[in-house]
C-alpha cells in the first residue's frame, strides 16, 4: 500500500487539476454568446437575456479614424455618413488599411455600434476593459464613462488602465454606443477588448465572479510564495523554492493586470502597469527553466542558463528605460520568445537521452504544468472572446501547483531520507555508546583487582569486618561497572556518588592515610546525570595523581546547583601536569583515554565538555556543567 500511495496521489492531482480546469472553462463561458453585428448594427428583437445571457461585443463596429464623430440618438445617426472600415474587437486599428495604407499606432479615432430591439426601461450595463491608453463612452449622447484624458493632440492626452461598469436603462427599443480612442504611447492603438453588454444582474455578476476569482488566486499564490519563502529561508541551498516563489508573485502580478484589474487599486501608472505586464512575460519561462534545472541539480548547461539570465536582465533594464511605444513594438517578439523557452523546455524534459528524476513520473508533472500554462493561453491568443473570459490565470495556478508537487515530492522524499540517516545514526550512537562505556569498563584492569584483592589479604588477618566490607565494596564496584546495557545512559546522582564512594574505599584501604577525599553536595541525589563520569573522574585523580605524590594528599568532589545547571567539579592537589601537558590531554591516547571519553559524551550529548586546569607539582581541576535543558 505504501508503494501505492504515491501512484494513487499523483492521479489524483491530476485528476483534480483537470477538473478545475474544465469547470473554469464551463463557469466562464457559460452562459455567454457572441453578438453578430454587420456593419455596426446588432438587433437585439425577441433576445431573452436571462435564457440567452450576456452578450460579447465582438461583432463589427463602425469605425472612424482621426475623426471623433459626434455621439448621437438612434433617430439622429447620419446614414451618409459612411464609416471608413468595419472593425471586429478586439482587433487594433495597426492591422487595418485605408484606401491601401496601413494605419498607424499613434492616433485618434471613433468606434459606433447601433442597438436596435431592446425592451425600454430594462436596465442594462455595459462592461468596459480598458482599451487603448485612453477612452470616452457615450451612450447616446450622453457621456457614461471615461478612462484617461482623450484628445487630438499628444501634449493634451494621457492615459490610463482600469475597467467600468457602465449602469443604463434604455427608455427606446434602440440606442447607439459611440467610443472616442485616442493613443500616443502604445505601439497599438484601437479597442483592445470587445465590451459585454447584459442586464444589470448579470453584469454585477460578472463582476462579483471576477472579483472572488482573482482573490482567491492572490490568496493561493500569496499563501504559496510564503511556504516557498520560509522553506527557502531555512534551506537557502534548495534554490527551487526561490525560483517557485518568484513564480508566485509573477502570477500574482499577471492575474492583478486582467479580470477585476485589482491592480488598479494600488496604481495608476501607465508606464509603471505596462512594464509589469511585460517584464512578467519576460522572465515566467525563465524562472520555470531555472525551476527545473534546480530540481534536475544542474543538469542543464550553465553557461546557457548564464547567458539567458543576463539576456533577460538587458531587456528589463532597456524596458524600464525605453519608451512604451518601443518595447511595445515587440510584442509579437515576446510571444515567440516565450513560446520557444518553453517549447524548448519541453523538449529537453522529453528526450530519451538524458534521465533527469528518480521517477519519471515527475517529469511528467512539469511537462503536465508547462503545458496547462501554454494551452491555456494559446486559448486565450485564438479562441477567447474577450479577456473576462480568459483561461490564463487559471493555467497560471494550476503549472504552479504542478511544480509544488513536484517540489513536494522532493521535499518529502528528502525529509525522508534524513529521517533514514537520523535513525541510522541512533543506531550508530548507541553503538559508540556501548563501545565507549566497555572502553570505561576496559580501565578498571586486572592490575587493580590483584592490589584490591592484596589489599583484603593484609587486613583479613587483622580486622576480619573491614575485610567483610572492603569484600562487599569491590563486589558492589564490579557489579556497578558492568551490569548495564545501552539503555542505561543516565543515572541518578546518588547512584553515581555511591559507586564513587566504593572505589574510594578501596584505594583508602590501599593506601590508608595517603589519600584524603571530601565531598560537598549541594544539588539534589535525583538529578540525572551520564553514567561512569564522577567515578572516572576521582579515579584518574587518585591514580594520576595523588598517588604519585609523596605524601599523598587530597581529592575533593563539589557537585552544585548554578544557575545554568549542575556544576560538578573534581579536585586534587597531586603532581598537576604541565601546561603543554594540560591542553593536549583530552587529544592523547593513553593516560587520557578515560578523560577524552568522558569528555567526547558530554559533547555528544550537547554539554561543553570537560575543562581542564593544571600547575605542575601543585594541582589539577577538572570539571564540567550539566546543562538544566540536558
Amino acid at each position: 500500500m505504501r508503494n501505492l500511495r504515491p501512484l494513487l496521489l499523483k492521479l489524483f492531482f491530476i485528476l483534480f487539476t483537470f477538473m478545475v480546469m474544465i469547470s473554469s472553462f464551463n463557469l466562464l463561458n457559460n452562459p455567454f454568446r457572441a453578438a453578430s453585428s454587420p456593419e455596426g448594427l446588432l438587433d437585439l428583437s425577441g433576445y431573452q437575456w436571462e435564457e440567452q445571457g450576456k452578450l460579447c461585443l465582438n461583432g463589427e463596429w463602425q469605425f472612424y479614424y482621426n475623426k471623433f464623430i459626434e455621439p448621437v440618438k438612434f433617430s439622429e445617426v447620419n446614414s451618409e455618413v459612411t464609416p471608413q472600415l468595419y472593425i471586429k474587437p478586439p482587433k487594433v486599428w495597426n492591422e487595418s488599411k485605408i484606401d491601401g495604407k496601413s494605419i498607424p499606432g499613434f492616433g485618434y479615432a471613433s468606434y459606433r455600434l447601433v442597438v436596435t430591439g431592446t425592451t425600454p426601461g430594462i436596465p442594462m450595463a455595459l462592461k468596459v476593459l480598458p482599451q487603448s491608453t485612453a477612452f470616452r463612452v457615450y451612450i447616446d449622447d450622453r457621456l457614461v464613462a471615461e478612462n484617461g484624458k482623450v484628445s487630438k493632440q499628444k501634449s493634451n492626452s494621457f492615459a490610463a488602465y482600469h475597467d467600468e461598469s457602465i449602469l443604463f436603462t434604455p427608455i427606446r427599443p434602440d440606442f447607439v454606443i459611440t467610443f472616442h480612442i485616442s493613443n500616443y504611447e502604445y505601439a497599438r492603438g484601437g479597442m483592445w477588448d470587445a465590451p459585454t453588454l447584459g442586464t444589470e444582474k448579470q453584469i454585477a455578476e460578472l463582476d462579483r465572479f471576477l472579483l472572488e476569482r482573482d482573490l482567491f488566486l492572490h490568496g493561493c499564490y500569496c499563501s504559496m510564495f510564503l511556504l516557498c519563502m520560509v522553506i527557502y529561508i531555512y534551506r537557502p541551498a534548495k534554490r527551487s523554492w526561490l525560483y517557485l516563489a518568484l513564480l508566485c508573485v509573477i502570477s500574482f502580478e499577471r492575474v492583478s493586470l486582467y479580470g477585476a484589474h485589482l491592480i488598479s487599486q494600488f496604481t495608476e501608472d501607465f508606464r509603471l502597469i505596462t512594464f509589469i505586464e511585460y517584464v512578467t512575460r519576460y522572465w515566467y519561462p525563465v524562472l520555470i527553466l531555472l525551476l527545473i534545472n534546480s530540481v534536475l541539480s544542474g543538469k542543464l548547461s550553465k553557461n546557457m542558463l548564464r547567458g539567458l539570465v543576463i539576456f533577460v536582465l538587458a531587456v528589463t533594464a532597456a524596458t524600464a528605460i525605453l519608451p512604451i511605444w518601443v518595447y511595445t513594438s515587440f510584442a509579437k517578439a515576446v510571444i515567440f520568445f516565450d513560446l520557444t523557452v518553453g517549447i524548448a523546455t519541453c523538449i529537453f524534459l522529453l528526450s530519451p537521452k538524458q534521465i533527469f528524476f528518480k521517477e519519471t513520473t515527475n517529469k511528467a508533472f512539469f511537462l503536465y504544468g508547462i503545458l496547462a500554462l501554454y494551452v491555456a493561453a494559446i486559448y486565450d491568443m485564438f479562441f477567447a472572446s474577450t479577456a473576462y473570459f480568459e483561461m490564463t490565470p487559471v493555467g497560471f495556478l494550476i503549472a504552479l501547483l504542478a511544480f509544488s508537487f513536484v517540489l513536494a515530492i522532493d521535499y518529502t522524499e528528502a525529509l525522508e531520507g534524513s529521517e533514514d540517516a537520523l535513525h541510522k545514526l541512533q543506531i550508530e550512537s548507541e553503538r559508540k555508546l556501548q563501545t565507549e562505556l566497555q572502553m570505561l569498563q576496559s580501565q578498571i584492569k586486572p592490575h587493580f583487582l590483584y592490589n584490591a584483592l592484596s589489599a583484603i589479604a593484609n587486613i583479613c588477618s587483622k580486622d576480619g569486618k573491614k575485610a567483610e566490607q572492603v569484600i562487599l565494596d569491590l563486589a558492589y564496584f564490579m557489579q556497578a561497572s558492568f551490569d548495564f546495557n545501552s539503555s542505561d545512559r543516565m543515572i541518578t546522582l546518588e547512584s553515581e556518588l555511591e559507586l564513587t564512594r566504593r572505589y574510594v574505599h578501596i584505594e583508602e584501604t590501599r593506601f590508608g592515610d595517603k589519600i584524603k577525599y571530601t565531598e560537598q553536595i549541594q544539588a539534589p541525589l535525583s538529578v540525572q546525570l551520564p553514567r561512569l563520569v564522577l567515578e572516572p573522574l576521582v579515579e584518574n585523580a587518585i591514580r594520576h595523581g595523588i598517588s604519585k605524590k609523596k605524601g599523598g594528599g587530597e581529592v575533593c568532589l563539589k557537585v552544585m546547583e548554578v544557575p545554568q545547571g549542575i556544576s560538578i567539579e573534581v579536585y586534587d592537589n597531586g603532581i598537576g601536569m604541565s601546561k603543554e601537558k594540560c591542553e593536549t590531554i583530552l587529544e592523547e591516547q593513553g593516560q587520557g583515554i578515560g578523560l577524552k571519553n568522558i569528555h567526547n559524551r558530554l559533547i555528544r550529548l550537547g554539554e561543553a565538555g570537560l575543562k581542564i586546569e593544571s600547575v605542575e607539582k601543585e594541582y589539577t581541576r577538572v570539571s564540567f556543567v550539566m546543562k538544566k535543558e540536558g
